[in-house]
């Protein structure tokens, strides 16, 4: 009889031990109010792919350094390995002043093509956003989305060579008063939280239904974890993705799933 007991708890062991395989990967979710955890609330900054810029027939008229001004066809020879410049118009320059939620233009120049990397720093808030993008041979646009007021560093590393800096100073878009007074939970548009917890993954870039997003070192730190929010409810597919020093995806997982307004979502991967 203890032998058969004994064989039974094996048995029973094994069968635990296949349940939960490693590398589980575990959706929770909880009520979540985004009036009532405002503070909780990350916008980070959105970055489009590059797209070739043909630089025949849209060379700069100027370009700014400072306070001094030089023509285009003399910058040309002395033009660096990898170049980042704010399109203004019809010039180009390395400083700009914007409020948030405005679009501005990036023009960005790599020797080759293949994955370069574009690190967003915020002053005010410590933390680097980071984006791998494959970039074309020459010159590139890229169009920026600012989120939040502060000075922004942006600065392009391309095959371990980097950029000049940009400097981007976000101002507060001036606030319109209310022609009526507004409930403002009732006014709040529904959205839903979503935590990305690793323990096995480090340094990887999320992305929502095939746009970049986010990224683990986001909120300035390399330890596994992510958080977005997300619109209103909706299927979406977060997919998770890991690349090697060259570019090369080395770990990608996608998870598909209904996601619902004012939820919480926390995805935990061991």
């Amino acid at each position: 009889m203890n032998h058969l007991l004994l064989l039974l708890l094996v048995i029973l062991l094994a069968a635990s031990g296949q349940a939960v395989p490693a590398g589980t990967q575990i959706w929770t979710e909880e009520p979540w109010n985004v009036t009532e955890n405002g503070t909780e609330e990350q916008t980070i900054p959105m970055l489009s792919p590059p797209v070739a810029f043909n630089i025949t027939g849209n060379e700069p008229s100027t370009i700014r350094l400072g306070d001094a001004e030089m023509n285009y066809s003399d910058h040309i020879a002395y033009q660096s390995a990898c170049e980042l410049w704010i399109l203004d118009g019809a010039a180009w320059c390395q400083y700009k002043q914007v409020a948030t939620g405005d679009v501005v233009d990036l023009i960005a120049y790599t020797p080759y093509s293949g994955y370069s990397d574009i690190y967003l720093i915020s002053y005010f808030k410590s933390s680097i956003n980071h984006f791998s993008l494959k970039f074309p041979k020459g010159y590139n646009l890229l169009k920026l989305t600012v989120a939040e007021s502060g000075r922004m560093f942006v600065v392009l590393a391309a095959n371990n060579q980097p950029s000049n800096a940009l400097i981007i100073d976000v101002l507060p878009r001036p606030q319109l008063p209310p022609s009526s007074p507004v409930d403002v939970r009732a006014a709040a548009p529904g959205k839903a939280k979503v935590s990305i917890l690793s323990e096995s993954s480090k340094g990887y870039d999320v992305y929502v239904d095939g746009v970049f997003y986010s990224s683990d070192a986001a909120d300035g730190a390399l330890d596994g974890n992510a958080a977005l929010l997300l619109s209103a409810d909706g299927t979406h597919t977060i997919t998770i993705s890991q690349r090697d020093w060259q570019g090369n995806i080395v770990n990608k997982k996608e998870h598909t799933r209904d996601f619902k307004k004012n939820t919480a979502y926390t995805l935990r991967i061991s």
